[in-house]
């Protein structure tokens, strides 16, 4: 990749990226149910800060993860689904959350980021490894939270802020946030339009969101969270032109020009913690969601509407600061004319607690239970070390069992089932059996003086039963006999006031076997570096990115649809103005023509060749944020 070392470069010259501190110590909303200040973050726990430019100038939320490793994104095309997944795990085995409410996943389990904006978000919390001990079921990746703006009391705001891009792209969002000693609250609203990269796929998107704290007399509190996004866009279904002739022209021709999907998320929680005696505090919660999705295919002569809805209701206390139990009860729906009514329900009793046997030195043990109606019952236990000798360096060490449950569409989607393209209820596998893993991981960070830091993790995860899906016998979900995830991450960059900088690098290997010798699984690129910077100035801040992937398959052993390796690079330029803030720049700057995800679609049976997913090439964009209040 001839741009790439040149990109590089110029990157170590402006020596300053959007580079995160691993000794951040911040407190994470994602570590427990309570939020408990006594646990302390292992080395390879992420809190990344998203400057306005980058909130700008990103489409959605996967975009904010693109250099956020561990985490792997997906997209399909520039308006199409959009799925991040952690350290070879994929997305319905990593629990996503707003504002420390878990987004509910659709009939996959997939959690769609692309109908997730990026204009309010503040910062992203990303907590990799086995996190079923609290969470219960879908957190063997682990956990990505995307938490919103807040504000200190005493302060009111307005902005209002615009941003217009390449293909016809535009959007604008408006918010509202107020404090006082009593109450808090914040509102926004968004929308976006764009014509689309591809021929049929134009997009439109709509996203509201609130919030509201309100302080109790006695010390506690109430609060209430609610999100809502709504999307209708086209589904070209890749492009008929073969990857390697792509030239930023021909790749926008369509397979479909009819097909669209029109889709609407909904969550909604209200929570009361309260004090009861002394240290001990107790929280009780409840959170409704929906994901409703409407898919137009013609060649299939009707309409598929497809809903999951989730129920979710939570006790925990909390004692002294430094431990937590409790119960959460949840239960899962799916009201579908095509794949039939149908339910799972769960209910976990967790708990953990952070021992400090001497100054620095923080243990922390947790477990959870989870009895299920659909399988069998899960126990996911873990163990967390974290020694911080002083405040320069960091260790970290875990071990702990994670688990993911089989998606609504691994159980229900049966031919028969009022579902005439699913599997054959011959082809489904009688005794289908929740995915479960042991996984370990240690590292080590410094956060030195001079500003220099470094961080090293490593990790292994043995998967047994993973679950997974078999093309040939029409995507019936089955259990592989063992699996296995290993790893490094590994970081370096300089941090100051003015200016830092920042290189990051996964290597990741993920087999499984069902008999036989173990086979590279699909989709699982072995190395990944990325590189941020960012330098202030008198005239401009200036910010800049790249991100290189290795190549991947669609099929497992190297086998169905190659994806090339790809180097992408964005550079903005941004400027303060008293209340005003501008930026411009560009995404793909070099004009990169590559795909994240592909699969065997195009042609008919038996001549099956590659169907890719092309995102846009260099796409332009500006914007302007105007505070008012």
């Amino acid at each position: 990749m001839k741009t790439a070392p040149v990109f590089l470069a110029a990157i170590l010259a402006l020596c300053a990226p959007r580079a995160y501190s691993q000794q951040d110590r911040d407190v994470y909303l994602s570590i427990s149910k309570s939020g408990l200040s006594r646990i302390e973050r292992p080395t390879d726990a992420i809190n990344l800060y998203i400057p306005y430019q980058q909130r700008g100038a990103a489409s959605s939320a996967a975009d904010l993860l693109d250099t956020a490793l561990p985490a792997l994104v997906k997209s399909a095309g520039d308006n199409g689904l959009a799925t991040a997944g952690l350290r070879g795990f994929a997305s319905k085995q990593t629990a996503v959350f707003f504002d420390g409410m878990r987004i509910p996943a659709d009939l996959t389990g997939t959690v769609d980021l692309s109908v997730v904006p990026a204009g309010d978000i503040e910062r992203v919390e990303i907590l990799p490894g086995a996190q079923s001990s609290i969470h219960g079921a879908d957190a063997e990746g682990g956990v990505i939270n995307f938490v919103t703006r807040t504000l200190n009391a005493g302060v009111t705001r307005a902005d209002l802020s615009s941003t217009l891009s390449s293909y016809g792209g535009n959007s604008s969002a408006l918010s509202f946030m107020s404090g006082t000693d009593r109450v808090k609250t914040s509102v926004s609203a968004s929308r976006e339009a764009s014509d689309g990269f591809q021929q049929n796929s134009a997009a439109r998107k709509e996203f509201y969101s609130g919030k509201t704290v309100i302080a109790l007399n006695n010390g506690g509190k109430v609060s209430v969270n609610a999100i809502r996004s709504n999307s209708e866009i086209g589904v070209p279904g890749g492009t008929p032109v073969p990857i390697g002739q792509w030239d930023g022209s021909r790749e926008r021709a369509a397979n479909s020009l009819t097909d669209s999907m029109r889709s609407s998320l909904g969550l909604a929680r209200a929570a009361l913690e309260m004090p009861l005696s002394g240290a001990v505090s107790y929280s009780l919660s409840g959170q409704y969601g929906v994901n409703r999705i409407l898919s137009h295919m013609p060649e299939y002569g009707a309409d598929t509407l497809t809903r999951t809805l989730s129920d979710t209701a939570m006790l925990s206390f909390s004692f002294s600061n430094k431990g937590e139990a409790g119960v959460e009860y949840d239960k899962n729906m799916l009201r579908s004319d095509t794949y039939g009514d149908h339910f799972t329900q769960n209910t976990g009793l967790f708990a953990q607690w952070a021992f400090v046997p001497v100054k620095g030195l923080n243990i922390t043990p947790s477990l959870r239970h989870d009895i299920n109606v659909a399988y069998d019952n899960q126990t996911s236990p873990k163990l967390a070390v974290v020694y911080s000798p002083d405040s320069v360096w960091k260790f970290s060490a875990q071990t702990g069992r994670a688990w993911q449950a089989p998606t609504l569409a691994d159980l229900y989607n049966i031919k028969g089932l009022n579902n005439p393209w699913g599997p054959a209820i011959s082809d489904i596998s009688p005794n289908l059996k929740p995915e479960s893993s042991w996984q370990t991981q240690t590292g080590v960070a410094a956060n030195f003086a001079s500003g220099i830091w470094t961080s090293f993790n490593a990790y292994y995860a043995d998967v047994k039963d993973r679950i997974a899906l078999n093309s040939a016998k029409n995507w019936a979900a089955y259990n592989l006999d063992s699996a296995f995830n290993e790893g490094v991450e590994a970081g370096l960059g300089y941090k100051a006031s003015a200016f830092s900088a920042g290189l990051g690098y996964v290597y990741n290997l993920s087999k499984g076997r069902t008999a036989g010798n173990y086979k590279l699984l699909s989709f699982s690129p072995k190395y990944r570096f990325t590189a941020d910077a960012a330098l202030k100035t008198s005239l401009a801040d200036i910010t800049a990115k790249g991100y290189y992937s290795d190549r991947q398959y669609s099929d497992v052993d190297y086998g169905g649809a190659k994806i090339p390796s790809y180097f992408t690079a964005d550079l903005y330029l941004s400027r303060k103005f008293d209340r005003f803030e501008v930026f411009a720049g560009a995404d793909n700057i070099f004009d990169e023509h590559y795909a994240q995800t592909a699969d065997m679609y195009n042609g008919s049976w038996p001549d099956y060749y590659p169907r890719y997913f092309p995102p846009p090439g260099r796409v332009l964009k500006c914007g302007l944020s105007a505070r008012f209040m």
